[in-house]
């Protein structure tokens, strides 16, 4: 074979890997179902990514098939915060990611209903988002609430399970965050355009900023997203056999290592996910 001819077939093969690859991704991810109601697939997340692996980890969730539940170390037995592994393995839930944020004393910071229990009670003035599950009426269902739009009074909030954090952006594309230079892992809980909730763990380190840019941008369609904890706390474990995965927060601020334990962290709350 002549060399011009070899350079020529180099050239076509370059050219139909990249027409493959912008198909690929001019079609969206491609998910894995694991059971009904729950899809699984990873995103990269480059040039976003500042630290540590650019992979993604999205679960997609169908409240009309998966329940979510609340859960707060303050109403288990053991009456200890556990690790995500633990607490995967004490509910036997098909997924347990990491819930918002909480003060040095493990109380949840916002308002916090766990199977109609007020765990913690108050509305936080400056957290303007809820992942709400369970209305109180016994239909299926969970959403993303913007408390800019929509109501959630702590008094009777209508929903069995609350978790109150702060929104990423609204439905309108416009960022709810502040830029700023810090970065770490991150967890956030999306609505997409068709009422589905998506989880999203991050392996590596980001700005919040970024994370929603990029979120906004991913080809996933969600209509608004809210931040849950992020740092070694954002953490996200699926076991339905026999598929498994785990992510566990690496990066928390500017001088962490990679080997930071994220794993080990004792989480305070968390939200499982569980047969309807």
């Amino acid at each position: 074979m002549s060399l011009r001819r070899t350079l020529i077939l180099l050239v076509v093969a370059g050219l139909c890997a990249l027409v493959l690859s912008l198909v690929r991704d001019a079609g969206g991810p491609r998910w894995r179902a694991l059971r009904a109601g729950m899809e699984f697939t990873t995103l990269r997340g480059d040039p976003y990514c500042r630290r540590g692996s650019s992979e993604i980890a999205i679960l997609r969730l169908d409240p009309a098939h998966v329940r979510l539940r609340m859960l707060h170390y303050s109403r288990d037995p053991g009456g200890v915060p556990l690790s995500i592994v633990e607490w995967q393995q004490r509910t036997g839930a098909f997924a347990v990611f990491n819930a918002g944020q909480y003060y040095p004393d493990l109380s949840y910071m916002g308002l916090l209903v766990s199977d109609g229990v007020r765990v913690s009670k108050r509305l936080h003035p400056e957290f303007r988002a809820a992942l709400v599950a369970s209305p109180d009426d016994g239909r299926a269902g969970a959403r993303v609430l913007d408390l800019d739009r929509d109501s959630l009074d702590p008094a009777a909030p209508g929903w069995r399970e609350v978790a109150q954090s702060f929104m990423l952006f609204d439905r309108g594309g416009r960022p709810r965050i502040r830029k700023s230079d810090g970065v770490a892992n991150r967890t956030a809980v999306a609505q997409d355009g068709k009422g589905r909730l998506l989880v999203i763990t991050t392996e590596g380190s980001y700005t919040l900023w970024d994370f929603a840019q990029l979120l906004k941008k991913a080809p996933i369609g969600l209509s608004h997203a809210m931040s849950m904890d992020g740092g070694y706390e954002a953490e996200l474990c699926v076991s339905t056999p026999p598929f498994h995965y785990a992510s566990f927060g690496q990066w928390k601020g500017q001088g962490d290592v990679s080997d930071a334990p994220g794993a080990k962290v004792p989480l305070p709350a968390v939200i499982a996910v569980l047969a309807r």
